[in-house]
């Protein structure tokens, strides 16, 4: 199959739970503003977060589908052993450092190694985990003790048992909390506990992983990331670990330094945070590449209803056009939201008012409109997706983007974690949308230069699927009438974009 001479991903994430609001995000999937399940949950995550622990070979070679059925146990399980390792860790002892594992033969009397265990910082928040009422929690008392606090120490001399304890602890808080989150909450069914996994990898593992995902043969590939400020979208804003302004900036400068010419990075900008322009400008001064826009969250580029905010809004795209910086809008019905669930503030058609004040601002659409979205049984945007010209032409996200990006000479779109791909016929119904919106070409511009390459990844559905999803693509480009078009596609209209 012939290749691209490079590949450029437009659509990554990078950061891990230390940079998201945890126990904010957990609790409003719960349907709650405020939860100690999960602020408890959210300690754990953090400190376990930064490993660079390998996945399990089990967990990494098993199947997707296997992993979706297996209603998370498996990510329940590598969970576990991070925790156990850290555990571990804080005994300071070298004997059970390196023991694959704690038999009784190697559990002997340790009373100093285990006195460590018990006063680490991990220990004390198992124990609030044991101390929570899952009753109080909404979690029903089905008679085998899940819905109680135990309300007993975790002390003993036996590192066996003491192990064995906290990881029916830790195991118990995470399905219950995994299953009390709504399986919708983010406007499409998630497997919380692989969110949950994923996120504990540190910075330089998570790029290891995503070029590991892509696998051999390939040629060079570059990356751009984005970062998320997703703070002030809850209403008890907790922060997260990492503080976004002073913080998350400097670690992703210093990421791009550690991965040169391979990752550029995005900030994130929310109009609800007064201090704006000093990130902005923090953000551009670090060398950090643009702007991720996130409607979803709370907010429009366009009318807002408030004047404040837009206010904010609208100094903000005159600053991206004064300095040249490139704006990246998340642009489907569906994705991380709140419980509010304002995923239609994604819609394209705000985006009008914008580019006719702005005409020179660089804006991508993520996901280009994403696929078929239906919400109580009625469509809401047919998408890529559309299996007619009444779809494609009705109030559908993808036609809208397409009709942008063919009238406005700065704008583009990628096509990042459109999973109707993966339906029967999925790729031959978006290739005749491109067709059909080429046809309706309302702009100088051809759809062909202004598609881009990208993955959403490390969302879920793409962490495991990454290079299958490249494939069908290097496919795509690989037939009559699009191989002229094969390096705009993967590169070169990313880099036009970026201002490269």
């Amino acid at each position: 199959m012939p290749m691209p001479t490079r590949i450029l991903d437009l659509h990554v994430h990078l950061f891990n739970a230390r940079y998201l609001p945890l126990a904010s995000i957990i609790a409003d999937a719960m349907g709650k503003d405020e939860s100690r399940l999960a602020k408890v949950v959210a300690k754990l995550l953090n400190a376990l977060t930064g490993s660079a622990y390998e996945t399990p070979i089990a967990l990494a070679k098993a199947p997707a589908a296997m992993l979706r059925a297996s209603g998370g146990e498996p990510y329940l399980d590598a969970i576990w052993e991070v925790t156990r390792h850290e555990l571990l860790l804080a005994t300071r002892s070298p004997s059970m450092m390196r023991s694959a594992d704690v038999t009784p033969e190697t559990d002997v009397d340790n009373a100093l190694p285990i006195a460590r265990m018990l006063d680490s910082e991990l220990m004390g928040i198992i124990q609030e985990l044991d101390d929570i009422d899952y009753a109080a929690e909404g979690w029903p008392d089905d008679g085998d003790d899940a819905a109680a606090p135990s309300g007993e120490p975790l002390a003993s001399r036996s590192a066996l048992s003491i192990l064995g304890r906290s990881e029916r602890i830790v195991k118990k808080a995470l399905r219950i909390v995994a299953a009390l989150m709504d399986p919708d909450a983010w406007g499409e069914a998630h497997d919380y506990l692989e969110f949950f996994f994923t996120m504990l990898r540190n910075e330089d593992r998570m790029v290891d992983k995503l070029y590991s995902v892509y696998g051999d043969g390939l040629p060079p590939i570059e990356a751009v990331h984005y970062m998320m400020d997703m703070q002030l979208a809850y209403p008890v804003p907790t922060p997260p670990y990492y503080p976004f302004q002073n913080d998350q900036i400097r670690r992703m400068q210093e990421l791009q330094r550690r991965f040169p010419g391979k990752i550029y990075g995005f900030c994130a900008f929310d109009p609800r945070r007064e201090s704006w322009r000093d990130i902005a400008d923090d953000a551009r001064q670090r060398g950090l590449s643009g702007f991720k826009f996130y409607p979803s969250l709370g907010y429009k580029p366009s009318g807002t209803g408030d004047a404040t905010l837009q206010a904010r809004i609208d100094d903000f795209f005159r600053y991206c056009v004064e300095y040249s910086m490139p704006v990246f809008v998340h642009c489907t019905p569906v994705g991380f939201q709140t419980r509010k669930q304002e995923g239609a503030n994604a819609h394209p058609q705000y985006w009008e008012p914008v580019l006719a004040r702005h005409p020179d601002l660089r804006l991508c659409f993520g996901h280009a409109g994403g696929g078929r979205v239906e919400k109580n049984g009625k469509l809401v945007s047919a998408g890529w997706d559309a299996d007619t010209e009444t779809e494609w032409t009705g109030d559908n996200y993808a036609r809208i983007v397409a009709s942008l990006c063919a009238r406005y000479e700065h704008v583009y779109c990628e096509f990042g974690h459109l999973t109707d791909l993966e339906k029967d016929g999925g790729m031959d119904r978006l290739l005749r949308n491109v067709q059909r919106a080429r046809d309706a070409n309302a702009g100088p511009w051809d759809l062909l230069d202004k598609l881009a390459y990208g993955t959403d990844w490390h969302m879920p559905a793409m962490v495991g699927e990454t290079r299958e999803y490249l494939e069908r693509f290097l496919d795509v480009f690989d037939r009559a009438g699009y191989a002229p078009y094969r390096e705009r596609f993967f590169w070169q209209n990313g880099y036009r974009y970026l201002g490269l």
